[in-house]
């Protein structure tokens, strides 16, 4: 999904809209332990992007792992500016989904919850802006690249 214009309909788990670049992460990621909230950065040192900051980013991860902490720790990093500006799944996850929910009605935020096949997180390029509308449909909308590897 690189070029202008190319798109993903995926099916709407937390209705919202959002745009922000691609970030896949290559596992899954606990929110309770492996995540700080309050700056954004995954602080698990096994995980394959480790010191990565998701803040406002549309994040693509097949599902959390572990805690039923985790709607905690997504409200809050939400809450506070830290989180991503959507995510995406490859499989609902009521944790992810509890959480932004949460803080949507809480906090009077937007932040859309998607589910889309694991095979489609191939067609992804880390960087890549990606517009999230409220019908579900990811859609490429510019070139500019992100590395965050570097974001630190």
């Amino acid at each position: 999904m690189k070029p202008v214009g190319e798109t993903i309909q995926g099916r709407v788990l937390v209705p919202g809209q959002a745009s922000g670049p691609a970030m896949v992460l290559d596992e899954t990621l606990s929110f309770w332990g492996g995540f700080n909230p309050v700056n954004g950065e995954i602080i698990d040192i096994h995980h394959p992007q480790h010191r990565a900051r998701v803040g406002g980013s549309v994040l693509f991860i097949s599902q959390s792992r572990g805690s039923a902490g985790t709607p905690g720790a997504i409200a809050e990093t939400l809450r506070n500016g830290s989180g991503p500006a959507a995510f995406v799944l490859a499989s609902a996850d009521l944790n992810i989904s509890v959480g932004v929910m949460v803080a949507n009605r809480l906090y009077e935020l937007n932040v859309p919850v998607i589910e889309i096949a694991l095979s489609q997180f191939a067609l992804i390029e880390n960087g890549i802006n990606i517009q999230v509308g409220e019908d579900g449909l990811l859609e490429s909308i510019g070139a500019d690249s992100i590395d965050f590897e570097n974001s630190i």
